[in-house]
């Protein structure tokens, strides 16, 4: 029997074992059946070109991905369902919108392609592209708006594989890890539009170490993230911009979210990583807002000392904390003195906390001027009256439960000036040193 033959009867019979099965099968399954095409062991593949004309066609029109599926040999969708690849095509259906009207498509040099990949794979703490994807190419779509350009930044991107002998396809387990970490993502998004914080506390729990993340402190997170979402972002879900989807990362930008002021618009930008194991990681970064107007520093017996935004001198000084261990008087830099109007950099250490005061001296060599930073090493002063070194890291974040997003630093305002403060920790996650800076101007 010919080749030509053989073609033909393996099709007729495979046609005539489908018409058996819709006879008894329930419309869902028959549906499935004939969206899943039929397989001819002898069609040829078609090219790289033709692989992504086709995948485009599918994303270009929604009227087209049974059709396209369906010109796609069977070898080149590495088992891939209908179902998979129009669920696939829709979620780049979607992001391609944004950009416009599709043109053409090019494929990405080697070097464009290498940036694009070493960027993906950076960014999510990869090392190398999984073995399994085979090799990678990178397909850029172009529209009317930007057919001109070579930034394809400003595009849709998807990735097609190649195997040893040069046949290109889609690789089942990239388009499947693609759709997991998309829809990870929107049921992240589906918790905060219905404030569901228990849910969210769900997802929320295995992104972090359990050794410092208590279930109180992730639960404080939920709640804050979720207040956040309702308080401050002003897009509904179907303006959320996803303008990166592949199985390293997501990212998403959200066009109308209050700024600090509440009432200028500003956008957000979420991250969804995937990692080597498979595990995911959404970086959020929630702005933090403290309650009050700024913080205080108090001794051990809850007493403010009010020094900051106000000009100290030596008396003053020692009328709060008392005779400093040792002073240190420097003379400032020219570079110094321009910033901070000030002469000389004055630190006064005491049991328990550093000053620095930025000042000058009297003509009987008396020094005054306005605290320029602290240094609190011990229990001995805290902040707000009980945040202190010593205290654990998870009892920090039980009171600032959004703190390690900003890598335990925040800025407050007192009087006319900024200080930032930051927090170090120890080998035992426990407070080391609280310092506080003015902020330059």
């Amino acid at each position: 029997m010919s080749v030509t033959a053989r073609r033909i009867m393996s099709l007729i019979i495979t046609v005539f074992m489908i018409a058996g099965m819709v006879l008894i099968l329930p419309a869902c399954d028959i549906v499935d059946i004939v969206k899943d095409k039929v397989i001819d062991p002898y069609q040829e593949p078609v090219s790289k070109q033709e692989l992504a004309r086709l995948i485009i066609g599918a994303i270009s029109r929604k009227s087209d991905v049974s059709d396209s599926y369906s010109q796609i040999p069977d070898k080149q969708l590495d088992g891939i369902s209908y179902s998979v690849f129009n669920e696939y095509v829709s979620i780049l259906r979607d992001l391609s919108a944004d950009y416009g009207e599709v043109e053409s498509f090019r494929f990405l040099d080697d070097e464009d392609k290498h940036s694009y990949i070493d960027k993906l794979l950076k960014s999510s703490g990869r090392e190398r592209v999984p073995e399994a994807y085979g090799d990678i190419d990178v397909v850029a779509l172009v529209y009317k708006e930007n057919q001109d350009k070579r930034e394809f930044d400003s595009s849709c991107k998807f990735l097609i594989s190649e195997d040893a002998n040069g046949t290109a396809y889609l690789c089942k387990e990239m388009v499947v890890e693609t759709i997991a970490a998309h829809n990870y993502l929107e049921h992240y998004f589906t918790m905060l539009e219905n404030n569901n914080t228990d849910g969210l506390f769900a997802l929320l729990s295995p992104l972090y170490d359990a050794n410092i993340y208590i279930n109180t402190v992730i639960t404080a997170k939920a709640k804050y993230i979720s207040e956040y979402y309702m308080l401050k972002v002003r897009s509904t879900r179907g303006e959320y911009i996803y303008d990166e989807v592949t199985p390293f990362l997501v990212h998403v930008t959200i066009p109308k979210v209050l700024d600090d002021d509440g009432e200028s618009l500003t956008s957000h930008e979420v991250t969804l990583y995937v990692h080597d194991n498979g595990n995911y990681a959404i970086e959020d970064k929630i702005p933090w807002y403290l309650d009050s107007t700024g913080i205080g520093v108090y001794d051990s017996s809850g007493n403010p000392q009010r020094i900051q935004g106000v000009t100290l001198n030596e008396n003053k000084l020692e009328a709060l904390f008392g005779k400093p261990m040792f002073t240190r008087v420097t003379a400032m830099s020219a570079e110094e003195k321009a910033a901070t109007g000030k002469t000389f950099d004055i630190r006064a250490f005491y049991n328990g906390i550093i000053i620095t005061i930025y000042g000058d001296q009297d003509a009987s060599g008396k020094w005054f001027g306005e605290v320029g930073g602290m240094r609190i090493y011990n229990d001995s002063y805290s902040i707000d009256g009980h945040i202190a070194p010593g205290m654990n890291q998870t009892e920090l974040l039980l009171i600032y439960p959004m703190l390690d997003e900003e890598d335990y630093t925040f800025t407050f305002a007192s009087g006319k000036d900024s200080f930032r403060v930051n927090f170090e920790f120890d080998d035992n996650n426990n407070i080391s040193n609280i310092k506080i800076a003015k902020e330059k101007k």
